[in-house]
C-alpha cells in the first residue's frame, strides 16, 4: 500500500454527482421532491434570494428543495453568508449551508494582440454555499399566505386560457397528443375538486410546451409513446412531474404525484447513467414554466443551456475569424 503523501489532496467535490446521488436515494425511498405534494416540499414558494429579488432556477431549485425537505424549512429564501451580512443579518454559529452552482459570465479580452481563446467570452462554473432564512438571525419574517381555493382556480383558469392550447374533454384519461397538438381531459365534473382538475391540466400543459413550434423539446419530439421501448418517454414525464411541482409552488395549483410510480425505475436508471440528466430536466422544466406563465422571470443564475449556447457562439466567432 502506497504511503500517504502529506501533499496529497482529496479530489474536488462533484456538485452534480452529489445532487444526483441524493435524488437517486430519495427516489428509492419514495420521497424525491416531485414525489410529494408541492406544499410538503417548498416552504411557501419557489426558492429565491431575498437580497437580489431573483428566483433560483434549474438544478439549483431541486437541490434547495431537497434541503428544505430534509431540514423541515418552511421558508423559501436562500442567500450566501456575505449577502446576509450585508443586510445586517447573521447566519447562526454552527449552521451548515447548502451548495448551489453558478455559471458566471466572463467577457473575452479586448486586447487586439490576444489570441482567439482569450478573446472568446465564456462562463465560469462556480460553487457557492447558501443558507436558508431559518438559519439566519435578524431577517424579517414573512407571513405565509394561505391560498384560497378560488385563488387557485382563478390562477388555473387564467393559465389555461392564456396558453391558447386546444383542450378537449371526454373519456377517462388525461394526455397530450403531439400529432394533433391537443390536450385531452376527462370532463371537469369527474374530478374530485376544481384544484385537482387544474393540477391535471397543467401537467399536460407542460407536455404541450415541448412541441417543435413552441420549445422544440427533444424528450417530447423524439418520444414514441408510453408503450414503446423508448427512453425519451420517461424523461419527458420527469420534466412534466417537476414542472407540475414548480407550478404548484408558484401558483398554489396542487401537484398530484400519485401517477409517477411507473417511471421511477427508468428515472433511477437515467440518473445513474448520467449525472447531468436531472440538470437537463430541471433546465427544460424552468423553460416550460416560463412559457406557461408568460413571463421572463428574473433568475439567480444562467441555466445550463445558456452555457452551451455561449460556447457555440464563441466557436462560430472564432471560425469566422479564421
Amino acid at each position: 500500500m502506497r504511503p500517504q503523501n502529506l501533499n496529497d489532496k482529496p479530489p474536488p467535490r462533484d456538485f452534480r454527482e452529489e445532487v444526483t446521488n441524493d435524488i437517486i436515494k430519495l427516489l428509492e425511498e419514495g420521497t424525491a421532491p416531485w414525489q410529494k405534494p408541492w406544499e410538503e416540499v417548498a416552504g411557501g414558494g419557489m426558492p429565491m434570494n431575498p437580497t437580489t429579488g431573483k428566483a433560483y432556477r434549474g438544478g439549483n431549485v431541486i437541490a434547495l428543495m431537497i434541503s428544505e425537505m430534509r431540514h423541515g424549512y418552511a421558508d423559501a429564501r436562500w442567500m450566501t453568508y456575505k449577502q446576509a451580512a450585508e443586510k445586517g443579518w447573521q447566519v447562526r454559529k454552527g449552521e451548515k449551508g447548502t451548495k448551489i452552482e453558478y455559471w458566471e459570465p466572463k467577457p473575452g479580452s479586448k486586447d487586439p494582440n490576444a489570441d482567439d481563446d482569450e478573446r472568446q467570452s465564456r462562463l465560469i462554473h462556480r460553487i457557492y454555499t447558501v443558507f436558508n432564512a431559518e438559519q439566519i438571525d435578524g431577517i424579517p419574517q414573512i407571513p405565509k399566505k394561505e391560498r384560497q381555493e378560488w385563488e387557485v382556480c382563478q390562477a388555473g383558469e387564467r393559465i389555461l386560457k392564456d396558453s391558447g392550447a386546444d383542450i378537449r374533454y371526454g373519456g377517462g384519461r388525461a394526455y397530450y397528443r403531439k400529432d394533433t397538438d391537443h390536450i385531452q381531459l376527462p370532463p371537469r365534473e369527474v374530478f374530485k375538486d376544481a384544484p385537482g382538475f387544474y393540477g391535471t391540466a397543467t401537467h399536460e400543459l407542460i407536455h404541450w410546451t415541448g412541441l417543435d413550434k413552441r420549445l422544440n423539446r427533444d424528450t417530447l419530439m423524439k418520444s414514441k409513446g408510453m408503450n414503446a421501448e423508448d427512453e425519451n418517454y420517461p424523461r419527458e414525464e420527469l420534466i412534466a412531474e417537476i414542472g407540475s411541482m414548480m407550478l404548484g409552488a408558484e401558483t398554489g395549483i396542487p401537484h398530484d404525484p400519485s401517477q409517477h410510480a411507473a417511471y421511477v425505475q427508468s428515472w433511477i436508471k437515467a440518473l445513474k447513467n448520467d449525472k447531468n440528466e436531472i440538470f437537463r430536466a430541471a433546465s427544460a422544466t424552468s423553460k416550460a414554466c416560463d412559457f406557461i406563465l408568460g413571463k421572463d422571470r428574473a433568475i439567480e443564475q444562467p441555466e445550463e443551456g445558456q452555457h452551451a449556447a455561449l460556447v457555440s457562439a464563441s466557436r462560430e466567432s472564432a471560425a469566422r475569424a479564421l
